[in-house]
């Protein structure tokens, strides 16, 4: 019912457009003659409604004819018409009943619309013009005496049959499809052929100039009609006929000569006659047309029949043609082959029950049927040859026709597919081996539509999904994929639909009904059909869990040597011999100091760290460890980016590994081994130093006081000399300065012994405020008097504020002494001996400088420059700076050295100023 009920507007719009497009024609025809009236003051010599009328009739239903009348009594209405009501009534009803009985007759006559103007129709069509239109007149005529008027009734009639005789064809010629499409090139000649019969009808009838040239019209009538038949015809015709006729309003043309109360009439024959001419030379042209064409076609079909029968005849496939009477007309070589009839004996013309006399009892039906017009075929037909071999024959049946579209035989058509029912069983036979092992396979294997829902699963994927079948069928995947995991796994699916991947293997989780998981290996790949299109997913799923588990194992206890690998500083490298290339550990790599990853890494990746010699005495290591298959041990020093040293060892062994030997072994970190061995050395380069500081106080001690008594002596004697030198008479006093002076430095010297002892065996100093200016100049010019100084510039440069400290007077000028010498034993052979000593105050101490122009400083002195015993003097004993330094720091201050930045070398010393000393 729903289906009828929406069908029902389609259907009732298809049903009434007809009578709509009727009353519309019958309606413009109307109102065009309104028009005339209106504007001429009297009807048309043209009835173009009744024109209209009949073409519209004998296209549509003649049972619409109501309608014509209708429109002609809306036309009435709209304009206002000034006939009576009855009249109008008798028009309505006369053109209506009149385009009835033309076409009436017509249609009774079994005319169709498309045979209007054939040649032996035309004079019956003339003929059912006449009687509509007398009949139309003379209705119109009985309405005008209705209301006392005069009836005109040859004047309708000439008007109401012109109209069926030129309007109606020009309809149904255009409205009919024609027998061939016109070409661009036909449609434009078309169009200019209609304006030259337009201006040559104008030339002939709408001019002054009263020549009969009436005639001039049909030249290019004659052409419209050979060249284009009844649409020429009927088209052309119509426009001369509208010249002509206007020619009568505008008195002009040939009609001009006549009466004026006949003029029109004369005016309407002519173009009758020249219609009913024109139309029937078109007629025959068109006949003309159309038998040339189907003997074309005749031809052609003679032309077909002979290449379909030697078609036949030559095919590679078996094909046979049988006439109605079901004899062979044409038969093709693999017919005769397939069948096994006899070589060299022809068929043709044999009935096929005499070819074939074992004919099941079916055949003669099934040819019946066929002739009938069936079409039949079948598959897989067992045929059994007189030797007993059985064929299979996939075969068809089916109607041939003649040009006169009648059936005129059978055309069969078989091929032998015994090899394809092989191959079907065989395939068959597989189906039923494959889906045996579908449902016995040890892993799940499943079908997935290329959205991702399971097509079909066997048991093992219900086992492992924990689904039944009936659950899983038509559900999406998602429903077993973790919700960490269903992103993923939506992305692979959707690449192996696009096609954009043909595999996909990975490790997934299972989601179980009871909320655990299950992993599983899936691998999926996408099935084709024929065509290339994406058909359908294979999957494969296979538990893993009991190798999951043991890879946890195997992480775990890789977790725990890898722990007490990094613990141990042990990381496990091995290099192939046969390719070259090693691979480490984590923490082998990061013991070189390299990212780790599991590829392979070559020697340049550790060079920059090894050094060029220890990479060549690497490769030799491991190139004799492979020649004697032997062990590999080494101890190599690495220099990090950073700029930091580490030491490894390389304790490694060969195996053989299945023919592609390699070297296996370990790498520790003995960088804390060696760090510890260096502290050692120096602890132990320390020790043998205290002990000869520990010797050398013993001697110094040993010297002051043996050399006490001498230096007593010495001082007696020089003051025996001076007592001498002063009882003369004229004693020299050059002599008895000089002894001052000697007396004083042994006395001096006696100080310094005494003070050197007394520091040495009880580290203490004298406490006293002293001078810092006064010891310096002292210091000074005790270096001055020496035989080096003599040559050098030794200047003094003190701070504005004069520096008061607490300490002992002797051995700061000491420390001043010795470091002042060092400068000007430094300057010794330079062309500039400049020693410079400055002072200058900082917050709470004071710092004295002594700068030398001399070569300054190595790198190497500066490093170990107060260790006792280091000197780069011939004659030195390497303790001067070492005891200075001890003598500063007994003081509360400290000793540094540095190279100055215009050359040589500059000494420091600070020490606390008195007030700083006081407060600490």
């Amino acid at each position: 019912m729903a289906t009828v009920r929406e069908r029902l507007p389609e259907d009732w719009i298809a049903a009434v457009r007809p009578a709509l497009m009727l009353f519309a024609g019958a309606l413009a025809g109307c109102i065009s003659w309104a028009l005339w009236y209106r504007v001429m003051g009297h009807s048309p010599p043209l009835g173009l409604a009744i024109g209209v009328s009949v073409g519209g009739l004998m296209l549509t239903s003649t049972r619409f004819w109501p309608l014509l009348a209708l429109a002609v009594l809306v036309t009435y209405w709209l304009f206002q018409s000034p006939f009576p009501l009855i009249e109008q009534g008798f028009r309505a009803m006369g053109l209506a009943l009149g385009a009835l009985l033309t076409a009436v007759l017509i249609k009774r006559r079994g005319i169709n619309p498309n045979e209007l103007l054939d040649p032996r129709s035309i004079l019956w069509v003339f003929v059912a013009a006449v009687a509509g239109s007398l009949l139309a007149a003379g209705i119109v005529a009985f309405g005008a005496i209705a209301v006392g008027r005069a009836p005109a009734f040859v004047d309708k009639f000439a008007q109401q049959g012109l109209g069926m005789i030129l309007v109606a064809p020009l309809v149904l010629v255009w409205a009919t499809p024609p027998r061939e499409r016109w070409s661009p090139l036909r449609w434009a000649g078309f169009v200019a052929v209609m304006l030259f019969c337009g201006a040559i009808a104008a030339h002939a009838f709408l001019t002054t100039t009263g020549s009969p040239m009436s005639w001039a019209i049909f030249p290019p009538l004659v052409l419209a009609a050979l060249g284009w038949h009844l649409r020429g015809a009927t088209t052309s015709v119509a426009i001369s006929a509208l010249v002509v006729l206007w020619s009568t309003e505008i008195d002009t043309g040939p009609f001009s000569t006549a009466a004026s109360d006949h003029r029109q009439l004369l005016a309407q024959i002519f173009v009758a006659v020249t219609c009913a001419t024109i139309f029937l030379l078109a007629a025959y042209a068109d006949e003309r047309h159309a038998e040339d064409k189907l003997s074309l076609a005749a031809r052609r079909l003679e032309i077909a029949r002979r290449n379909l029968t030697n078609m036949a005849r030559d095919a590679t496939s078996a094909v046979a043609i049988l006439d109605r009477d079901l004899h062979f007309v044409a038969a093709s070589k693999r017919f005769v082959t397939d069948f096994r009839l006899p070589e060299g004996v022809s068929v043709e013309g044999r009935s096929h029950f005499e070819v074939f006399p074992v004919c099941a009892p079916e055949r003669r039906d099934q040819y019946a049927r066929v002739l009938a017009g069936e079409s039949l075929s079948g598959n897989g037909d067992a045929l059994r040859h007189p030797d007993g071999t059985v064929d299979y024959v996939r075969w068809s049946f089916r109607p041939w026709r003649d040009e006169d579209n009648h059936i005129a035989g059978v055309v069969i058509t078989s091929e032998f597919v015994t090899a394809e029912m092989e191959d079907r069983r065989r395939l068959e036979e597989a189906e039923r081996r494959y889906r045996a092992v579908f449902e016995q396979a040890g892993v799940g294997v499943g079908r997935l539509s290329l959205d991702g829902t399971f097509l079909e699963v066997n048991d093992r994927i219900c086992a492992l999904t924990g689904y039944p079948r009936e659950e899983l069928i038509g559900e999406s995947c998602r429903k077993t994929s973790t919700a960490e995991e269903w992103e993923s796994s939506l992305e692979g699916i959707q690449a192996l639909s696009r096609g954009e991947v043909a595999f996909y293997s990975d490790d997934r989780m299972l989601q179980l009904p009871d909320g655990t998981q299950r992993p599983v290996h899936c691998t999926a790949n996408l099935v084709r059909t024929g065509d290339g299109t994406g058909d359908y997913i294979a999957i494969v799923l296979q538990d893993i869990s009991p190798r999951v588990a043991a890879q946890r194992a195997l992480q775990e206890s890789e977790k725990l040597l890898r722990l007490a690998q990094e613990a141990a500083g042990v990381g496990v490298w091995q290099i192939d011999l046969i390719r070259g290339g090693s691979r480490h550990s984590p923490e082998s790599a990061r013991l070189f100091g390299l990212e780790w990853h599991e590829g392979t890494y070559r020697m340049a990746d550790v060079a920059d760290r090894l050094g060029v010699d220890q990479v060549i005495e690497l490769r030799k290591a491991i190139v004799n460890a492979r020649r004697i298959r032997g062990p590999l041990e080494m101890t190599l020093q690495l220099t990090m980016p950073d700029g930091e040293s580490r030491w490894v060892t390389l304790q490694g062994r060969y195996d053989g590994h299945d023919g592609r030997p390699r070297l296996l072994g370990l790498v520790i970190d003995i960088t804390r081994d060696m760090e510890a061995d260096t502290q050692l050395r120096e602890v132990h380069e320390k020790l043998l130093r205290l002990a000869r500081l520990n010797a050398m106080g013993a001697m110094a001690s040993t010297l002051a006081h043996e050399l006490n008594q001498p230096l007593a002596a010495i001082t007696n004697y020089l003051e025996a000399c001076r007592y001498l030198t002063r009882s003369r008479v004229d004693p020299d006093h050059n002599i008895l300065d000089a002894l001052d002076r000697a007396r004083v430095q042994a006395l001096r010297a006696g100080d310094i012994i005494r003070k050197i002892r007394s520091f040495t065996v009880s580290g203490e100093i004298t406490q006293s405020s002293l001078d810092l200016g006064a010891v310096i100049q002292s210091a000074c010019a005790a270096v001055r008097q020496l035989k080096g100084g003599r040559d050098a510039k030794v200047e003094c440069d003190f701070a504005h504020v004069p520096a008061s400290v607490i300490g002992d007077t002797l051995q700061i000028e000491q420390v001043l002494t010795n470091l002042i010498r060092n400068g000007v034993e430094a300057t010794a052979g330079r062309d500039r001996r400049d020693v410079s000593v400055t002072t200058r105050l900082e917050p709470g101490e004071v710092v004295v400088s002594i700068a030398d122009s001399g070569p300054g400083l190595s790198e190497d002195m500066l490093d170990n420059l107060f260790e006792p015993f280091r000197t780069t003097k011939e004659s030195g004993t390497g303790l001067g700076l070492p005891i200075c330094r001890t003598i500063v720091e007994a003081h509360g201050g400290r000793l540094w050295a540095e190279n100055g930045p215009d050359g040589g070398a500059i000494f420091s010393f600070a020490l606390p100023t008195q007030q700083s000393g006081e407060t600490a």
